[in-house]
């Protein structure tokens, strides 16, 4: 018997208010959504920084919503990693309007985006072994308009509908839906 599992792409839908948080960002700053009331903001859902072979995707994703931010968009990336790996994660990055906050329950991932088996992940493609079991976050994108509405949701998955953080949102797309 085989079973095909589906993945935990989040509770939360486009054209639904977005769940309001407060998280932790690098540097050990409270980021409240709600406070971001009013502006357009980008949550950027990543599985960790500093992760090897598989930075380049997180670096890749962060850096093309760089576009972003210079229009005057606020852009969270977020991930598990703790504070400290935050912070020095944004000055790799070299993005100063980038702010990366630490989801180290994953409960804002799990509402927005689902949550993935990251180790089962590593250890499938060879670059870890024996890393199964350790949660992160799905790589995902939510857009959310100057009222708090969810206006654009994608969740990085495979043809099976499988979790993949190997896929990187389209930048287009977010503007496009953020009325850019």
């Amino acid at each position: 018997r085989h079973f095909v599992t589906r993945a935990n792409t989040g509770k939360v839908s486009v054209g639904e208010a977005a769940p309001d948080f407060e998280l932790i960002a690098g540097g050990y700053v409270n980021v409240k959504l709600s406070d971001y009331k009013g502006k357009k903001v980008v949550l950027a859902f990543f599985p960790c920084a500093f992760s090897g072979a598989v930075d380049d995707g997180c670096q890749c994703q962060l850096e093309a919503l760089k576009t972003l931010t210079d229009a005057g968009v606020t852009v969270f990336g977020i991930s598990r990693d703790q504070p400290f790996a935050q912070k020095a994660w944004m000055e790799k990055l070299g993005n100063p309007s980038l702010l990366c906050l630490c989801d180290f329950t994953l409960g804002t991932a799990e509402n927005y985006v689902g949550t993935l088996d990251f180790g089962a992940f590593l250890d499938g493609v060879g670059v870890s072994k024996g890393f199964t079991g350790y949660s992160a976050s799905n790589r995902g994108c939510i857009a959310i308009d100057e009222e708090g509405k969810v206006v654009y949701k994608w969740v990085a998955l495979d043809d099976a509908g499988k979790s993949h953080p190997g896929f990187l949102p389209n930048i287009d797309e977010v503007k496009k839906a953020l009325g850019m």
